[in-house]
C-alpha cells in the first residue's frame, strides 16, 4: 500500500513546560519523533478525524523533550519518558501523557488537569491508624466542612472540634481527602457475553507485577463457560492429531470431496491433468466427480488406515455413515444464506483432498465451472484463530502467549506438524516452496503494552500483538544451509530431520544442528499448510499400473509442466497464494482501510461464519446462548468451584427462577427449555435481570478476577485441567536464536 498522507496538527502555545530534562543523561538520548507521531494520532482519533491519514503533531508543548533509553544495551527494547512536567517528574508512557497533552490544549494551561502527575497527591507523613481511628492528618483536612469552634480567644487553648461520627465513617482510614477529580474506573473487560478477556486479564496481571519481575503462568480460563466445557476435549483432540497420518483430515478443516465416489477409485489422469474415477473392479477409466468444498464436521468412528488412502478399506465393518467424515458445504461468510451447510456428505477418505489441491481437483482454467463453496472457502482463506492456549510468559512491557494450535484458512497446524513455508516477500525463489519447518511452538506475541490504553474497550490506542511459529528448519536450496552453501547436510530420520523428508531431494539444516536453541522464528502468514505423507502424495497423483492410457479427454489444467515430479514440495503453491489474495479482497471482515489483511479470530466458528453444524445452531444463532444464561452459567461454575459469594448468587438465582416459573404459569405462559445448561453443570439456573446479576457479582466477588490463571486454591476438576495443560519447559520452547 502507498504510505498515508501525513496531516501536521498545530500544538497551541500555551504550555506549563519546565525545559528541565533528566538529571543524569548517561546512556539516553533525546527523541521527540515518537512522541508527535503517537500523541497526534491520539489526538486525531480523539476529535474524530478522517481516517486514511497519518496525524503527527508539529512539535511538542513548549519545555516538553522526549528522552529514550536502551534496556542493557538492546537497541530493539528501550524505555520511553517525556520531561517538562512542573512537578519534576516525568511521564512513562503515552496514556500517562495524552491526558495532560490534551487538557493544555483545551485549557491554556494546566489548572484542574486529571493527568497522573498533576492529580497526585502531595506526600505527608502518614500518622500511624487503626481500622477505629482517623489519622491527624485526616481530621486537619475535614475541619473545613465542621461548624467553628465556640471559643474564640487566642490565648486560651483551642478545644478539638466535634466531627459527626456518622461523617468519619464514610472517610477513607488514615488518608487525605482530596479536591481532585476522580480518576475514571475503567469499565468491566468483558466480551458481548459478559465473559471476561482472557488477554486482558493476563496483561493486568503482567503490569500488577511491574517490570522488574517476570511472571509464568498456566492459562487456566476458569469462568469462560466454552473453557470449562470443551478445554479436555480439545486436549484430547489434539493428542489424537498428533498420533494421525497429516493426510487425515482434523475436525473444522476446509476440504475438497467429491460427492459421487463411493466404491469407485479416484485415478490421477496425467494427459488432462486432473482427478478422473475409475472402476476398481474391471480397471476402466469413468467421468470427472462432481466436487464440492466443505467443512469437515465430524471424523469416522472406525481408525483410518494408509489404505484408505486409495479405496475403501476391506477391513471396514460399518457403512459411510460411521467409517467416513460428514462435511458440510461451505456457505457464503457474512451473508443469512446459509443454504449450502444443510447439503451434508458423508464420504470415505479416498473421496477427499486437501483445500491446497482445489486445482488439481476442480481445474484453473477460464472456463471451468467452479462451485459456489469454492469461492466461499477462498474467501476465508486469510482468517486465521488459534486454540489451545496454555501458556503465559512476560516480564513488563512485553509478553508472550503459547498455544497448541492454529487455524490458519482451511487448515489445522499444531505443535509436532511439519509444514512447508512460503517464501519471503521479495524472494527471488519466486513461486516455489524449499523450506519446511517441524513446529516446536506457536507464540503470540505482546509488545510495547505500556503504550498502549489499559482499556480494551474504548477509543484509545490498542496494545500491538503478532503471531509467529518456531521450530527446526529444513531447505532444499543449499544456498540457505547453515555455516555456508551445502555445509549442513541433514538426513531424514537423522538429527531431527522428519522421516517424511524422503523422496524430495537433498536437504540441508538452516539453523545450527548442533544447537538445541537453533531453531527459526517466523510470521503466520509463512505458513503455506502441511506437508503430506509420500505414500498419500503417490496414491493422489499417480495412475495405478493396472489402468490402461485413458482415452482422450480435455485438459483441465493445461500446460504441464514437462517434468512434472511426484514429490514436489511446491504443489498447491499457486492455488493457496491465489486464494489469500482473493480473500482479502472479498472477506469484508478484513479492515482493509487500516491496512489489514488478515481477519483474526476468537473461535473457528466465528472464522467461517458458521451458523449450524451438525443440524446444531451455534454461535450467535444459539437462542440457548444468550448473555443471561452465560452469567447463569458462570454462576453455577462458582458453586462447583465453592467460590465466594457463589453459593449465594446461586440459591438468589434459583429462587428468582422459581418465581418466574410461578409467574408463567399464572399467566399461562410455556416455561423455556433449560435442557442445556442441566445437562452441562446439572444444577439449576435462571434468566435473572442480568444488570442485578452483574451488580450482586461485583459485591459478592469484589475484587477476584472472572479469569484465573493458576490458582493453586482449585477444586479437583480444575487440578485435573490443569494437569492436562501443564507442558515442560522444553515443550514450551522458549529460546530461539534466529528470527526470519
Amino acid at each position: 500500500m502507498p504510505p498515508a498522507h501525513v496531516v501536521t496538527l498545530s500544538v497551541a502555545s500555551d504550555s506549563d513546560g519546565t525545559g528541565r530534562g533528566p538529571s543524569d543523561t548517561t546512556g539516553m538520548y533525546q527523541d521527540d519523533e515518537h512522541y508527535l507521531e503517537k500523541l497526534g494520532l491520539m489526538w486525531a482519533k480523539d476529535t474524530r478525524r478522517p481516517g486514511g491519514f497519518a496525524y503527527r503533531l508539529d512539535r511538542l508543548p513548549a519545555g516538553y523533550t522526549g528522552w529514550v533509553k536502551p534496556r542493557g544495551g538492546d537497541t530493539k527494547h528501550v524505555d520511553r519518558y517525556l520531561y517538562g512536567h512542573p512537578s519534576g517528574k516525568h511521564f512513562r508512557s503515552n496514556n500517562e501523557i495524552y491526558p495532560h497533552f490534551k487538557h493544555l490544549q483545551d485549557s491554556a494551561g494546566s489548572v484542574g488537569c486529571p493527568c497522573t502527575l498533576c492529580s497526585a497527591k502531595k506526600p505527608t507523613k502518614k500518622a500511624t491508624s487503626t481500622s477505629n481511628s482517623v489519622s491527624s492528618a485526616s481530621l486537619s483536612e475535614i475541619s473545613t466542612y465542621t461548624a467553628p469552634t465556640a471559643s474564640s480567644d487566642p490565648t486560651k487553648p483551642a478545644e478539638p472540634e466535634r466531627i459527626d461520627p456518622k461523617f468519619l465513617q464514610h472517610l477513607p482510614q488514615g488518608r487525605l481527602t482530596s479536591d481532585s477529580p476522580t480518576p475514571a474506573q475503567r469499565r468491566k473487560q468483558v466480551d458481548a457475553e459478559g465473559t471476561a478477556d482472557l488477554y486482558r486479564s493476563l496483561i493486568d496481571k503482567l503490569q500488577a507485577a511491574g517490570p522488574e519481575s517476570s511472571i509464568s503462568e498456566n492459562v487456566i480460563d476458569s469462568m469462560s463457560p466454552d473453557w470449562r466445557a470443551g478445554n479436555e476435549m480439545l486436549h484430547s483432540l489434539f493428542a489424537a492429531w498428533s498420533d494421525q497420518p497429516a493426510y487425515v483430515p482434523r475436525l473444522g478443516e476446509i476440504v475438497v470431496f467429491a460427492r459421487n465416489v463411493l466404491d469407485e477409485g479416484l485415478a490421477w489422469d496425467k494427459s488432462a491433468q486432473t482427478l478422473r474415477r475409475i472402476n476398481v473392479q474391471d480397471s476402466t477409466w469413468l467421468d470427472r466427480p462432481r466436487w464440492d468444498v466443505g467443512i469437515v464436521a465430524q471424523t469416522p468412528e472406525e481408525p483410518v488406515s494408509e489404505e484408505d488412502v486409495s479405496r475403501v478399506s476391506q477391513q471396514k465393518r460399518k457403512n459411510v455413515t460411521y467409517s467416513g467424515f460428514r462435511i458440510e458445504p461451505l456457505s457464503e461468510p457474512s451473508s443469512a444464506n446459509k443454504q449450502h451447510s444443510k447439503q451434508h456428505k458423508y464420504a470415505p477418505l479416498h473421496a477427499i483432498r486437501p483445500f491446497a489441491f482445489w486445482r488439481e481437483c476442480l481445474g484453473s482454467g477460464e472456463d471451468a465451472k467452479l462451485p459456489a463453496t469454492l469461492k466461499h472457502a477462498m474467501a476465508v482463506t486469510s482468517s486465521l484463530c488459534i486454540v489451545g492456549r496454555y501458556s503465559f510468559k512476560g516480564t513488563w512491557p512485553h509478553a508472550t502467549l503459547f498455544a497448541r494450535g492454529l487455524y490458519l484458512g482451511p487448515e489445522m497446524i499444531m505443535v509436532g506438524d511439519l509444514v512447508r513455508l512460503l517464501p519471503k516477500p521479495g524472494d527471488q525463489r519466486g513461486d516455489s516452496s524449499t523450506d519446511v519447518m517441524v513446529v516446536t511452538s506457536i507464540r503470540l506475541r505482546f509488545v510495547d503494552l505500556d503504550e498502549a490504553s489499559d482499556d480494551d474497550y474504548d477509543n484509545g490506542e490498542t496494545y500491538v500483538n503478532c503471531l509467529h511459529v518456531c521450530g527446526r528448519t529444513f531447505t532444499l536450496d543449499p544456498k540457505r544451509s547453515f555455516g555456508g552453501i551445502a555445509k549442513s547436510p541433514a538426513t531424514p530420520g537423522q538429527r531431527g530431520a522428519p522421516q517424511a523428508l524422503t523422496g524430495y531431494g537433498t536437504w540441508f539444516h538452516v539453523g545450527d544442528p548442533n544447537e538445541e536453541k537453533g531453531k527459526l522464528e517466523l510470521p503466520f502468514q509463512r505458513v503455506m499448510g502441511r506437508l503430506y505423507e509420500e505414500s498419500a502424495i503417490r496414491a493422489w497423483f499417480t495412475t495405478p499400473n493396472a489402468m490402461p492410457p485413458p482415452s482422450s479427454f480435455q485438459a483441465v489444467n493445461p500446460k504441464p509442466p514437462e517434468k512434472a515430479k511426484i514429490l514436489d514440495l511446491s504443489q498447491g503453491f499457486a492455488a493457496i497464494k491465489s486464494a489469500r489474495e482473493y480473500s482479502v479482497q472479498h472477506d469484508t471482515r478484513i479492515d482493509r482501510a487500516a491496512g489489514k489483511s488478515w481477519f483474526w479470530a476468537e473461535t473457528r466458528i466465528e472464522q467461517l461464519d458458521l451458523h449450524e453444524i451438525n443440524g446444531r445452531f451455534v454461535g450467535t444463532k444459539d437462542d440457548d446462548r444468550t448473555r443471561k444464561t452465560m452469567n447463569s452459567w458462570r454462576q453455577a461454575l462458582k458453586v462447583m468451584d465453592g467460590k465466594r459469594g457463589g453459593v449465594e448468587a446461586y440459591h438468589a438465582a434459583r429462587k428468582q427462577r422459581q418465581d418466574d416459573v410461578k409467574r408463567r404459569e399464572s399467566a399461562s405462559v410455556p416455561g423455556t427449555s433449560w435442557g442445556l445448561m442441566a445437562g452441562g453443570a446439572q444444577i439449576d439456573s435462571t434468566d435473572q435481570d442480568e444488570t442485578a446479576e452483574d451488580n450482586a457479582e461485583a459485591h459478592n466477588v469484589q475484587s477476584e478476577d472472572a479469569m484465573e490463571v493458576d490458582d493453586r486454591q482449585v477444586s479437583s476438576a480444575r487440578a485435573g485441567a490443569a494437569d492436562v495443560i501443564d507442558l515442560s519447559a522444553e515443550d514450551e520452547d522458549e529460546d530461539v536464536s534466529m528470527i526470519d
